[in-house]
C-alpha cells in the first residue's frame, strides 16, 4: 500500500472500530453488572423482610404471610422464596406454585447468587444466605425473573448498536473529509513541481503544511544548486572559449608571417577554431532558461530563428517557420535548442536563400519536426552517410561533421527516429518524429 492517505484511513479506521468494540464490551458488560446489582440489592432487602417473618417453634416452623409481599403469593409472579431449617420441610413461596426452588445448605454468614431456570421458562438470579436465629441456622434462598429486564436490556442494546453504528459511520466519513481537505493542501504542490518541470517557476512555495516544509526548503536549495552550477559551466565554457580566442589567433598570425611548412599544425588549430566556435553558438542558442524547462514552440523557435539568421547574417536567408502557438513539448530544453540549433545550422550553411521549419502536432501520440532547405541537395549513397560521426559531405564548407550525429543521438534519446529525403525546394529535408507529448 503505498498511498499514505490510504494508510491514514485504514489505520484510523482499525483504530475506531477497535475503540467502540472494546466501549461495546465494557458497555454491556457495566450495564448487566448493573442490573444484577441492582435486583440482588433489592433481594436483600426482602430476605431482611423475609427473615422477620419467620417465627421458630419447638415443634415447627410458623411464617407469618402477612409482613411477606403481596407478589411472592401471585403464581409464577416471578418472585419467589424458599426458607430451609435444619430437621423441618423447606417452606415454598405461594407463587411457585407446585414447582420447587434450588436452596443450598449455607452456614450463617455465607452468600451465593446464581443465575438459573425457574418455572414457566424463566431466568431467574437466585440469591441464597445463610442466618442464625435463636441458635439455629436458617437458609434462605429468593429468586426474581430477569426476563423483563433481558427484555429491557435488549432494546437498549439494540438501539446502542444503531447509535454506535451510525456514530462510527460519521466519524469516518468525517475522518476521510478530513483527510482528503489536509491532503488537498498538497495538490498545490504537485502542481507547482509540474510547472518547475515546465519551467514557469524557479522553487516551490513554502506555503505548505510544516510536515512537507523541510522537504520543499531540501529541494529549494538543491535546485538553487543545481541552477548555480549550471550558471558557472556555461560561464566557465564561454569564459573559456573567449580566453583561448586571443592566443589562437596569436598562433594563426605566427604561421602567416613565417614560412614553417607545419600544415599539420595549422590543421589543428583550425579544428581548434572551429570547436570553440561551435561551442560559441551553442551557448548562444541555449541562452538563459531553467533547467527541465519545457520547449515552448511560440517562443523558442523565433528567437531561435533570430539567432541563427544573426550567425549567417551574410546570407540573408528567409526561414520560414510553420508550426502551433500553443505547441509544448515536454523534453529539456535545451535539448531541443540543441537538436534544432544543430539542425538549422546545418541548414544554414548549405541554404541559397530559404529554409521551411515545420513542427505538427496534428497525431496526437507524435511530434513531428520537419527543416529543409534549397541548397544543392545530397544524393541517396551520401544519405547513408549523413548521422556517421565525423562525416562531411563537402570539406569546402565550415564544420566538422558532428553536428547531425549529435541530433541523431538526441533523438536516440527520446526514442524517437530521424530520415533524410530530397526537398521540393532543391536541397535536404530532415523530418523527426517522436512522443514527448
Amino acid at each position: 500500500m503505498k498511498s499514505l492517505e490510504r494508510r491514514l484511513q485504514v489505520g484510523l479506521s482499525l483504530s475506531l472500530l477497535t475503540l467502540f468494540a472494546m466501549l461495546w464490551f465494557i458497555g454491556q458488560k457495566s450495564m448487566d453488572d448493573l442490573t444484577h446489582e441492582f435486583v440482588v440489592s433489592r433481594l436483600e432487602h426482602d430476605v431482611e423482610t423475609l427473615l422477620s417473618a419467620i417465627q421458630l417453634k419447638p415443634d415447627r416452623i410458623h411464617m407469618v404471610h402477612e409482613r411477606v409481599a403481596p407478589i411472592y403469593q401471585q403464581p409464577f409472579s416471578g418472585h419467589y422464596f424458599s426458607v430451609s431449617v435444619a430437621n423441618n420441610p423447606i417452606i415454598y413461596s405461594r407463587s411457585l406454585w407446585d414447582q420447587s426452588l434450588k436452596n443450598p445448605h449455607l452456614k450463617p454468614g455465607e452468600r451465593s447468587i446464581q443465575i438459573t431456570d425457574g418455572p414457566d421458562s424463566q431466568t431467574l438470579l437466585l440469591i441464597s444466605m445463610g442466618f442464625s436465629k435463636k441458635g439455629q441456622s436458617i437458609s434462605i434462598s429468593l429468586a426474581e425473573d430477569l426476563t423483563a429486564i433481558d427484555i429491557q436490556k435488549g432494546t437498549f442494546k439494540r438501539r446502542f448498536a444503531i447509535f454506535s453504528l451510525s456514530g462510527l459511520l460519521i466519524l469516518l466519513i468525517l475522518q476521510s473529509l478530513i483527510l482528503r481537505l489536509s491532503f488537498k493542501r498538497l495538490e498545490s504542490m504537485q502542481s507547482e513541481i509540474k510547472h518547475l518541470g515546465d519551467g514557469e517557476v524557479v522553487k516551490l512555495s513554502d506555503d505548505v503544511p510544516s510536515e512537507v516544509l523541510p522537504l520543499v526548503k531540501e529541494i529549494n536549495h538543491l535546485l538553487t544548486l543545481l541552477e548555480q552550477r549550471l550558471k558557472r559551466s556555461r560561464n566557465a565554457l564561454g569564459n573559456l572559449t573567449h580566453a583561448l580566442k586571443t592566443p589562437l589567433n596569436l598562433l594563426f598570425q605566427h604561421f602567416d608571417n613565417t614560412s614553417d611548412e607545419s600544415e599539420e599544425a595549422r590543421v589543428q588549430l583550425e579544428r581548434i577554431s572551429h570547436l570553440m566556435d561551435r561551442e560559441l553558438k551553442r551557448a548562444r542558442l541555449a541562452g538563459k532558461g531553467i533547467a527541465r524547462q519545457q520547449f515552448n514552440a511560440a517562443r523558442e523557435v523565433p528567437e531561435l530563428v533570430r539567432v541563427v539568421q544573426q550567425i549567417y547574417a551574410y546570407k540573408q536567408l528567409h526561414i520560414e517557420q510553420q508550426f502551433n502557438e500553443t505547441l509544448l513539448l515536454s523534453c529539456d530544453r535545451e535539448d531541443m535548442l540543441e537538436l534544432m540549433g544543430n539542425l538549422l545550422d546545418n541548414a544554414c550553411k548549405w541554404a541559397r536563400s530559404k529554409i521551411i521549419i515545420n513542427l505538427s502536432d496534428s497525431n496526437t501520440d507524435h511530434v513531428t519536426i520537419s527543416i529543409e532547405d534549397d541548397g544543392q541537395g545530397v544524393t541517396e549513397e551520401q544519405i547513408q552517410s549523413l548521422t556517421q560521426r565525423g562525416v562531411r559531405l563537402d570539406e569546402s564548407v565550415e564544420g566538422h561533421g558532428l553536428g547531425l550525429s549529435i541530433v541523431h543521438d538526441i533523438v536516440k534519446l527520446y526514442g524517437g527516429s530521424i530520415q533524410f529525403f530530397q526537398s521540393s525546394l532543391g536541397g535536404l529535408r530532415v523530418i523527426i518524429k517522436f512522443d514527448i507529448r
